[in-house]
């Protein structure tokens, strides 16, 4: 694998969950993408809760690990850190940030913007959407990737990164996935990942009755597509993707809480 991002990172998750063997060898890497990154940072999180630490053999490329030192993915030692790098600031566009409660998702909306900001010169009319996708998407977490109250801790985070023709942003938990979440539903218990997903995109179900409550991940999958951009959600078992040349629902390997990518052309926000 020399490509370690939204489309090659369920490869890994199938490795991890089928294969006997100990070592994931990411040596070929010569790029990630910031989704890929928070599954992985998530993945380090699993095994060293189980007792069971993965073992990684690194990107090869000093570049590539670098950004991802920079980004809050340690390479080559702990594989996680809370430091980010200096010395790759000025590519690292947002670095691997906690989300841990609604009192603080204001702050880290205003760091993302700033970090932005500082790079681009955004119009009024995209900062506004910017901002309130951020402030949406961060909620989420909050709002639901605990929402039994049962998870010690669903380590919400999220990173941004920018390329030539888009930006990348990524948000991600281990909590307990929009199925258990949409469960939580008077007659929706027990319902599997892909009909979560599919009740949430193209029905506008939400976890709460009362109307007008709810309903934020579909109005940004919504944006996104009248941006043409590209959006992917991946809960549990079930992945919902789409670009602008159309989209699905698909079948995924396991893994817990909910990560979700978007790729939003810089044409359309500066």
């Amino acid at each position: 694998m020399n490509r370690l991002t939204l489309e090659t990172i369920d490869h890994v998750i199938e490795w991890d969950t089928s294969s006997d063997v100990s070592q994931l060898d990411l040596g070929a890497v010569r790029f990630a993408d910031p989704f890929a990154l928070q599954i992985l940072r998530l993945l380090l999180l699993e095994h060293a809760d189980r007792g069971h630490p993965l073992d990684i053999v690194w990107p090869t490329s000093a570049s590539v690990r670098r950004w991802m030192y920079a980004m809050g993915v340690d390479a080559g030692r702990t594989g996680m850190t809370d430091t980010h790098s200096p010395r790759n600031s000025e590519s690292t566009l947002q670095p691997i940030t906690r989300i841990e409660d609604e009192a603080a998702i204001g702050r880290v909306v205003d760091g993302f913007h700033h970090r932005l900001t500082e790079r681009y010169p955004l119009t009024e009319s995209s900062r506004r959407a910017l901002v309130s996708v951020m402030i949406e998407l961060f909620q989420n977490i909050p709002h639901h990737g605990n929402a039994t109250g049962t998870v010690p801790d669903p380590h919400g985070i999220a990173a941004m990164q920018d390329y030539e023709d888009s930006i990348f942003l990524a948000v991600a938990d281990r909590g307990i996935g929009l199925s258990r979440s949409l469960g939580l539903r008077p007659g929706y218990e027990g319902i599997t990942d892909t009909q979560a997903v599919d009740d949430i995109f193209h029905r506008g179900i939400s976890r709460f009755e009362d109307p007008g409550r709810g309903g934020e991940l579909r109005r940004i999958a919504d944006l996104v597509r009248s941006w043409d951009g590209v959006f992917a959600l991946r809960s549990g078992r079930a992945l919902y993707y789409f670009d602008p040349h159309g989209g699905d629902t698909y079948d995924v390997p396991a893994f817990p809480g909910v990560q979700l990518g978007l790729r939003l052309p810089r044409r359309v926000l500066f």
